[in-house]
C-alpha cells in the first residue's frame, strides 16, 4: 500500500485559485492576542489586588493566633460562612467589610505574644 492511498489528497477547491491571485492585504497595527476585555478583566484584577492582600494578611494573622475560622468570624461580627467564603475566594469583602478587616488587622500584635 502506498502513501496515496493511505492518505489520499484531494484537489484544491475551484475558490481556492482565487485567492492566490489577490494581493497580500496588510495586518491590523494591534498585537494577535489583544483583547480589549482582557484589559479591562486585568483592571479589575488590579482594582481587587490591594482586597485581596488584606485577606491575606488576616488570614496569616489569624493562622499566627491559632484561631479558628468561626472564632475569627465572631470578632469580626461577621457569619462563619461570609469569613469562609472571604477566605477561599469566593467572595471579596467590600465596604464596611474591608474596614472591619483592616481595622482589625492593625488591632493585632505584629507577631503573637507582642502588644501595640
Amino acid at each position: 500500500m502506498t502513501n496515496a492511498t493511505m492518505f489520499p489528497v484531494s484537489p484544491p477547491p475551484p475558490w481556492a485559485s482565487s485567492l492566490r491571485s489577490q494581493p497580500h492585504t496588510a495586518m491590523p497595527a494591534v498585537h494577535p492576542f489583544h483583547d480589549p476585555l482582557s484589559e479591562h478583566r486585568l483592571a479589575m484584577l488590579e482594582r481587587k489586588e490591594p482586597t485581596r492582600r488584606l485577606v491575606r494578611d488576616v488570614i496569616a494573622i489569624r493562622r499566627a493566633r491559632k484561631l479558628s475560622q468561626a472564632a475569627l468570624a465572631k470578632e469580626l461580627g461577621v457569619s462563619k460562612r461570609t469569613w469562609q467564603e472571604w477566605e477561599q475566594g469566593r467572595r471579596l469583602p467590600s465596604g464596611v467589610g474591608r474596614a472591619l478587616l483592616d481595622r482589625w488587622a492593625r488591632e493585632q500584635p505584629e507577631w503573637p505574644g507582642d502588644s501595640r
